[in-house]
């Protein structure tokens, strides 16, 4: 080997897999006592006797490494216990396979095992002298729980450590929902699949710019289009036909007229029904604003339309009318219906999907693919998931309908699926499965990696709920899913967020608001916040008519991905060279030959630069990533995302852990200083339209250095760059 390559890592070079099977387990017998007799000085004494019965009982879990057609033991745990609480007996892992996962995997591999069997906790119990050991149990969400004196003959003092499974039982369901975390908040959201599409009346002015050629007229097809797409129920009201007969010059020929009558109509209801709330709706719209049309017929039609809209209980109103447009909020709150433009409608309606390409996990043979149905069937089979649940998520191919199916594969065999159906209507949730071998290695980056395209494609159309199924066993996913601000949704195997995908902005903040709330019931208020609030909270309507007050930065969280730009927070602006933007954002414009990095495949990543920059990097603090010009890159500030920490370190101080979520591989280039600045960010989205050097010199968003050091940026200036970046979105 050169002085200058690179050791190949040992999860390189093997596949990793469990082994339960007490028949293939036996075979492995002498090798599993000869690695738990090399670690007896942390796991003691078990004759051989112990081990072949703890095979035969399935308490005994093995990895086996895979190389070239022949497998080797890589390490082992040993459980006991009655249920529903489980015991660690044992951890060990072979010298040549330690740092690879292996440990991790087995634990992960067994919680998930005990999960899906309903066993409500495991423990351990380590001792107090072996700090490798304690450390990790910690990581692995072990809580110390007390201490006891260990064997007379080591007087060793023994930690007694215990990790609450994600089961559900007696305790977990009588007690009320809670979740830990700072900045976690219930939005009161709640499953919406059994609702039909919303019902949207339209009126004359719709029906116009779809028969005659107007300025309007390819949205109003985009319109009619999503009513015979059943993404929408569109009706049109009796006062509709009244107005059209009454208006119209030859009703014998007259096409709209005709057009008109072949579409669903609300029932008539009576006149002493509709006059009084007519009434009342002239007088919001027309007389209490001094309107020109007070009185007019046109007037006195229109507030029938939405006296009819109101009784039928419409879901929304879609006009080109100004006055009614201008009058909405207040007719939200008279009669409850929504008062869309058609602009505004045709925003709620699903755009094309994102193109996903294949993807390797760089240095393993790990790599993402559209699965197809048969695929993802026989994986989920192979991980015992339920007949109902994979056909609930698989049907047939003539009822898979908008729906993407993603897995992660390993040498050719299935480790990981994702499953998402976008949405049936405008107002739909995207519904997800997500599923991962726990005893793989990788596990938790394929959780997030799976998740995190799930909810980027889910919400690329803009906000949306998001439900996903929680299969018992597969706390991993879970787990990474709260990080992502899902909640478990009441008396259901849900978790339900609601994921915007888009910045918040002063001058985006209504037109948000209110697609919001129309896809999600999620209530924001449509005005933009005061600067009061940022101390104060904003008020928010949940789904189930709950109203609570939320921080912003909570709010924020729960919405991921996105950012608010909320009244006084600035930013900052970083410089990237194009081939770590690449990874590191996952802005290529080519699909990379050689395989991503750990780092593009999980939320939480991390930025390297020069620690005398610490001061504009602080937690909370909107990142902005500027593709420099001189390594090739585009000149334009490509994707934002939000600092989560940001630490000085030596650069022998800094972790594996940081590492294998950054994509540089030698800090010495970075600065002639000792020290880095190690930024961890999260709730990364990328620009649809690049802003470019140019417009940010038009801005003043430059700053002294040209963009070559961190740069920091003004309120005003952020929500202005974040504009530009979403103009064509």
């Amino acid at each position: 080997m050169s002085e200058n390559t690179t050791p190949q890592k040992p999860a390189d070079r093997f596949i990793y897999r469990t082994e339960t099977d007490p028949a293939v387990l036996l075979q492995y017998l002498a090798a599993i006592r000869a690695l738990a007799d090399s670690e007896r000085e942390a796991l003691g004494f078990l004759p051989e006797a112990a081990y072949r019965d703890s095979i035969m009982q399935k308490r005994l879990r093995a990895m086996l490494a895979r190389e070239k057609g022949t497998s080797y033991l890589a390490g082992f745990i040993l459980f006991s216990g009655v249920f529903p609480n489980a015991r660690i007996q044992a951890v060990a892992v072979s010298p040549e396979h330690r740092r690879s996962g292996v440990a991790s995997a087995l634990v992960s591999g067994l919680v998930s095992y005990l999960e899906s069997r309903g066993y409500i906790a495991v423990t351990a119990a380590v001792a107090s002298d072996l700090a490798t050991a304690q450390a990790f149990y910690e990581n692995h969400g072990f809580i110390a729980r007390r201490v006891r004196d260990g064997g007379q003959a080591r007087q060793r003092r023994i930690v007694l450590r215990s990790r609450e499974l994600d089961t559900a039982n007696f305790f977990t369901l009588m007690a009320p929902p809670t979740v830990s975390g700072q900045g976690v908040v219930n939005l009161g959201l709640r499953p919406r699949s059994a609702f039909e599409a919303p019902l949207y009346l339209i009126d004359l002015n719709v029906l116009f710019d779809l028969v005659k050629e107007r300025a309007r007229s390819a949205t109003a097809n985009r319109v009619f289009g999503a009513g015979l797409a059943h993404l929408v129920r569109l009706a049109v009201a009796p006062e509709f036909i009244v107005e059209l007969e009454r208006t119209s010059k030859d009703p014998a020929n007259d096409t709209p007229l005709k057009l008109a009558r072949q579409l669903p109509k609300l029932p008539a209801f009576p006149r002493e029904d509709v006059e009084p709330l007519a009434a009342a709706i002239h007088k919001t719209v027309f007389v209490d604003t001094s309107h020109a049309q007070v009185g007019s017929r046109q007037a006195l039609s229109d507030a029938r339309h939405l006296a009819e809209a109101a009784l039928i209980r419409a879901s929304g109103y879609i006009t080109s009318d100004s006055a009614l447009l201008n009058a909405r909020d207040d007719l939200l709150k008279l009669i409850g219906v929504d008062i869309a433009s058609l602009d505004e409608f045709v925003e709620l309606l699903p755009t094309e999907e994102l193109n996903r390409e294949s993807s390797q996990l760089k240095g393993t043979k790990c790599e993402t693919k559209t699965a197809t149905i048969s695929e993802a069937k026989g994986y989920l089979t192979s991980q015992n998931v339920s007949e109902g649940l994979i056909a609930e998520y698989l049907p047939s191919a003539a009822a898979f309908q908008r729906a993407s199916t993603h897995g992660i594969s390993e040498d050719g065999e299935l480790v990981a699926v994702g499953i998402w159906r976008m949405p049936t209507r405008v107002d739909a949730p995207a519904r997800m499965l997500v599923h991962v071998r726990p005893d793989h290695v990788s596990s938790e980056t394929f959780a997030e990696h799976l998740l995190d395209e799930a909810i980027r494609e889910a919400c690329h159309s803009g906000p949306v709920t998001i439900e996903l199924r929680s299969i018992p066993g597969q706390s991993t996913v879970s787990r990474a899913a709260k990080l992502r601000g899902f909640l478990p949704a009441a008396n259901s195997d849900i978790l339900i967020k609601v994921a915007l995908g888009r910045p918040l902005t002063p001058s985006t903040w209504s037109a948000i608001a209110r697609q919001t709330r129309r896809r999600t019931g999620l209530a924001l208020p449509e005005a933009t916040p005061a600067a009061s609030a940022v101390q104060s909270g904003l008020p928010v309507r949940g789904a189930d008519g709950s109203e609570i007050v939320v921080q912003l930065a909570a709010l924020e969280a729960a919405l991921a991905p996105t950012l608010i730009v909320w009244p006084g927070r600035d930013g900052v602006i970083v410089p990237i060279a194009k081939s770590f933007a690449d990874d590191l954002l996952g802005t290529a414009e080519q699909l990379c030959m050689f395989g991503r990095p750990n780092a593009a495949f999980v939320g939480l990543r991390t930025y390297f630069n020069s620690a005398r920059t610490a001061t504009l990097m602080r937690p909370g603090v909107p990142i902005l990533f500027y593709e420099s010009k001189r390594s090739g890159g585009r000149a334009a500030v490509v994707a934002v995302g939000r600092i989560v920490d940001a630490t000085i370190l030596s650069k022998e101080q800094v972790s594996d852990d940081l590492m294998q979520r950054a994509v540089v591989e030698d800090l010495e280039p970075l600065t002639t200083s000792s020290e880095v600045l190690a930024t961890s960010f999260d709730s990364l989205i990328k620009f649809p339209n690049p802003v470019s050097l140019y417009t940010l010199r038009q801005l003043g968003a430059d700053g002294p250095s040209n963009l070559q050091t961190t740069t920091p940026l003004s309120n005003t200036r952020l929500a202005a760059i974040l504009d530009r970046g979403w103009s064509s979105a």
